[in-house]
């Protein structure tokens, strides 16, 4: 950069763009020059580009391109264009259209069409190392899927069919709804998951199943309680294996927790690491048929094991609310949004297919992994983990009790989200899982 006094001023403009929200997307041009930081725009957008770069320099096209000069590439609307040009020239900050994203193809001209090829085949290109690596790491066949599945790819269907807003007020006249965010060695995201139902208008508790075993805390208390995710005790025995003995293997804890559940004024929520323990306690998907669990007096019906790629998965994923009784998806259904999914075991096994079959037949899945056109799918990486039939999240009869394996926690607020369309993130105060907590509260409040 010659000019090194241009720097400040460009990045105090471009924060103000971003706050006036003018700018669509943006990348700074370094590793690969300015051909390598539209195609990673490109590739990231799912879009191609027609690109026209006419200027009357005697430097080389392939100079020009590859360049790894200091410098912004910004993607506007149409309706901002000249704004956000003439916002640049009143700073003396050189800036120039260049060109605009399209449906499928990359062009790039000067003077003459110099590159036209399709975008999907470029990316292809560039992820190919990459997808040879993933070969070495993970399940050859998940491989293939994403690879094949990245040249049809489309934009998630993402629907919100309600208001998506923060209601949240205690009646006058009762007492304070309890719920015990509850973690074991391991646990986390508990932090996350005290601040969404603090928002709800809950009383929040931080109980550790030390303070359980050690009698100094009960269950009576509360009307809720939410097993976090995480790792307790590392996974060493299995996913929440270790959580599930401290409970099963304590008569004390174990009556609490059958005297909690069986309560028609309780509801519950385990995620992801709280999701399997679920399993293992059978709050979920019970076997009626073999009586083999003290705690519950009812079978263990469905356990979740290894992703089917053979790794931990950390993905936005895309989600669709089915119709089901669980009083945390009341008014949602149909809803379709990404949720956070960040797990090694989370692939669902039933016993038998029967028990699979009455969870369809009764409507006690109330999640689903779905794929770019909001359907049901085990594809990878729609589904992170092969559940059957998508299923991400399982509800009790009653509908009070519910095990989902990705985080609405970790995404009830706009800004955790990686990705929505636009139009929606302008809109949006809360994101659809903020109702999941506030469904609970007022449920919760019905039963007073």
């Amino acid at each position: 950069m010659t000019r090194i006094c241009l720097l400040v001023p460009s990045i105090s403009h471009i924060q103000k763009l971003i706050k006036d929200r003018k700018l669509v997307s943006g990348h700074d041009i370094s590793d690969g020059g300015l051909i390598t930081c539209i195609l990673e725009m490109s590739f990231a957008g799912n879009c191609g580009l027609d690109i026209d770069i006419s200027c009357d320099s005697d430097v080389p096209f392939i100079d020009l391109l590859f360049a790894e000069e200091l410098g912004f590439v910004f993607e506007v609307s149409k309706k901002n264009e000249q704004e956000v040009l003439d916002g640049f020239s009143a700073v003396n900050i050189p800036c120039f259209f260049i060109g605009h994203s399209t449906k499928d193809t990359k062009k790039i001209n000067k003077k003459q069409e110099v590159l036209h090829e399709d975008m999907t085949v470029l990316r292809d290109i560039w992820e190919e190392t990459s997808f040879q690596l993933e070969r070495f790491q993970t399940d050859y066949q998940c491989v293939q899927q994403e690879q094949q599945g990245l040249k049809g790819r489309l934009e998630p269907p993402y629907h919100i069919p309600f208001e998506s807003e923060i209601i949240s007020f205690v009646p006058r006249g009762i007492p304070p709804i309890k719920v015990a965010v509850l973690r074991e060695e391991g646990s986390n995201s508990d932090r996350e998951m005290a601040a969404v139902l603090h928002m709800a208008g809950f009383e929040v508790w931080d109980v550790n199943m030390q303070d359980m075993c050690s009698g100094k805390i009960t269950l009576d208390q509360f009307r809720g309680v939410v097993f976090v995710g995480g790792f307790s005790y590392g996974d060493v025995c299995g996913s929440a294996k270790g959580w599930a003995a401290s409970i099963l293997f304590n008569q004390n804890i174990r009556e609490q927790f059958l005297k909690f559940r069986n309560r028609p004024d309780t509801f519950s929520l385990g995620v992801c690491n709280g999701c399997q323990l679920m399993g293992l306690l059978d709050w979920v998907a019970q076997d009626e048929d073999q009586k083999e669990n003290v705690s519950s007096g009812v079978g263990q019906g469905v356990f979740l094991d290894h992703n089917e790629s053979g790794r931990f998965e950390c993905r936005f994923v895309t989600v669709r609310v089915q119709t089901s009784p669980s009083i945390m998806f009341r008014g949602m259904e149909g809803t379709v949004f990404g949720m956070w999914s960040a797990h090694g075991e989370g692939k669902m096994i039933f016993k038998t297919p029967d028990i699979q079959n009455d969870v369809l037949r009764m409507n006690l899945a109330p999640v689903r992994y779905v794929d770019d056109s909001g359907n049901p799918t085990i594809v990878y990486p729609f589904n992170p983990n092969g559940s059957p039939d998508g299923i991400a999240a399982l509800c009790s009869e009653d509908g009070r009790h519910l095990a989902i394996m990705p985080h609405p926690e970790r995404c009830f607020l706009p800004w955790q989200c990686p990705w929505m369309p636009f139009g929606m993130k302008e809109k949006l105060d809360v994101s659809p899982w903020y109702k999941m907590f506030q469904n609970a509260f007022d449920w919760c409040v019905e039963q007073v």
